[in-house]
């Protein structure tokens, strides 16, 4: 099988066991979110040091993501910018996609507390040092 045609559900399947499965000795090793982050985030995102050859390489990673200055605002409501409109849905707060347009990649589906949960996490990450902070005016 052509490895470009894997279904994104054996992806998805894929990313779990890759975070799940991290050489942590005990679950006590991830901080508070920090699963929640690798499995939802972690596929496009950089997180940490657990996925640094991860993610996608146009897509900033967490400690980049944390030098702009709203940066805690922008990730509480993540699923309102894009791209992730297109394919995140909260619980209770997003309509369902529509039956005739899915998702076009596995969709994320959290809840608001998982949301904070990443959020919380993502305070603990250092902001990179890029000589400054991202002005995206």
């Amino acid at each position: 099988m052509n490895p470009i045609a894997v279904p994104y559900k054996r992806l998805a399947v894929l990313a779990v066991l890759a975070v799940f499965h991290a050489p942590a000795t005990s679950a006590q090793e991830y901080a508070p979110g920090e699963k929640l982050a690798l499995f939802n985030c972690g596929r496009c995102h950089v997180i940490g040091p657990r996925n640094r050859m991860g993610g996608i390489g146009s897509t900033p990673s967490f400690p980049v993501l944390r030098t702009i200055e709203d940066w805690e605002d922008r990730m509480k409501a993540f699923w309102t910018l894009r791209p992730h409109p297109s394919f995140t849905q909260i619980e209770g707060v997003t309509e369902p996609f529509p039956e005739d347009r899915p998702a076009h990649v596995y969709p994320i589906r959290l809840t608001l507390e998982e949301v904070e949960k990443i959020v919380a996490y993502a305070r603990t990450i250092p902001p990179a040092d890029l000589g400054g902070t991202i002005d995206l005016r």
